[in-house]
């Protein structure tokens, strides 16, 4: 008689059962020492403010966790002493914006037949470009221009040919691509093409050069790596998920366009209300599918996603509350934090040890789907405990356990 394994009414393996079993303990010594590195974070000051500032502790993957604040950069380090920590493994909620993305693009005269469209090819998917001809006017420096855009540059892309390999002033514009590599102020791009890749320089080997193919195959390919914005006219239109997803903060512009999906579908903003796969992602953000596998990563190492692997199904991929209370701000038309505030104000005056949500809720006049975000915030941040018992469904938690915390961060504001 064949043994059949369930696990939350699902069937499973016997390995996958009781591997199950395992994560559940763990989970609880996870749960136990992450109070615990909560506890000694919150009791840390900012020096700029002298405020206590919100602490998020996250859990990643079964044995890490990752840490964020609302906090100046000077409480981040300080937070980083306190808890024994190495400098920036504490992460500010809005770490500043990368510069704006430009690509020096390095050729041989000889090639630019396949260089102009490529330089236009880019211009047209909203990627600045610094190409020669579109630079130097009469009278300019060649060098001193070269040299501008070689230091203004965030992507160094060398059109790799028979011809260029064997051109000393390409070979100089290489060395300081490989330059700016090293120093970290630019990526490296090599473009071979009719060229081996035994035919480049051993040092060349060690960097980014895939063949292009000229034409929609290697723009798209090559566009997939340096999204960017540029002033310079004409543009076309961006695709539709950098369009909407602008660089900024500290996400990148594929994590946002998953997290858009999510925020935008659920109904009550719930941890794992709504389930995805790769390939509904793919379809429904309109990213390729390898943006679509970096933003779940991304989310996932930050704590806001997970997936589960199930027999006979693709890898099931649904939201952590921590999503929504994290992203709202930027798709909805309401902000947690500061729904988090008045939230926490209005349980405070309420001078009770214990409020129901689906109450609260009615008298703040907030949904459910606005109302959770915010409440997650707070028990995110550790300012109250939730309840959870057979109260209103759509509340998540249904209740919470008000003490000190609820004070000290009403203080705080």
């Amino acid at each position: 008689m064949a043994i059949e394994f369930r696990r939350g009414g699902r069937k499973m393996s016997q390995s996958a059962f009781f591997k199950g079993l395992k994560d559940d303990v763990l989970e609880q010594v996870m749960a136990a020492y992450t109070e615990e590195l909560h506890g000694k974070a919150s009791s840390v000051v900012d020096p700029e403010t002298g405020k206590h500032a919100s602490v998020f502790v996250r859990r990643i993957g079964e044995q890490g966790w990752t840490i964020y604040t609302t906090g100046s950069p000077a409480f981040a380090r300080a937070l980083e002493q306190r808890l024994g920590l190495n400098k920036g493994e504490v992460h500010g909620m809005n770490e500043p914006a990368k510069r704006e993305r430009l690509v020096y693009l390095a050729h041989a005269s000889e090639d630019k037949a396949m260089v102009k469209p490529l330089a236009e090819g880019l211009m047209q998917r909203g990627i600045n470009v610094w190409y020669d001809n579109w630079e130097i006017g009469y009278g300019d420096s060649l060098r001193r221009k070269m040299e501008e855009g070689l230091g203004d540059c965030t992507h160094f892309v060398v059109l790799l040919t028979e011809t260029s390999i064997k051109k000393p002033w390409v070979n100089e514009e290489i060395d300081a691509g490989l330059m700016g590599a090293v120093e970290g102020t630019a990526k490296f791009i090599g473009l071979r093409h009719g060229l081996p890749i035994l035919s480049v320089s051993p040092f060349l080997r060690t960097r980014l050069t895939p063949e292009f193919i000229p034409g929609e195959v290697g723009l798209e390919a090559l566009a997939g790596e340096i999204y960017g914005i540029s002033k310079k006219p004409p543009l076309g239109d961006t695709p539709r998920y950098v369009q909407t997803h602008k660089l900024g903060s500290s996400w990148s512009s594929s994590a946002r366009a998953v997290a858009e999906y999510f925020v935008r579908n659920s109904e009550h903003g719930q941890a794992m209300e709504l389930q995805s796969s790769y390939e509904e992602l793919h379809q429904e953000t309109g990213l390729p599918m390898s943006d679509v596998r970096i933003g779940v990563l991304d989310l996932v190492g930050a704590g806001l996603l997970e997936k589960q692997e199930f027999i006979g199904d693709d890898e099931n991929i649904s939201p952590k509350a921590d999503l929504f209370s994290t992203f709202d701000a930027e798709f909805m038309p309401w902000k947690p934090e500061q729904d988090a505030k008045d939230l926490a104000v209005h349980l405070f005056n309420l001078e009770q040890e214990s409020a129901d949500a689906a109450e609260v809720a009615q008298t703040l006049g907030w949904e459910a789907r606005r109302f959770n975000a915010a409440a997650n915030w707070l028990v995110s941040a550790r300012v109250v405990k939730p309840i959870d018992y057979m109260g209103d469904d759509n509340f998540s938690p249904c209740g919470f356990m008000i003490g000190d915390e609820l004070l000290r961060f009403v203080r705080s504001m």
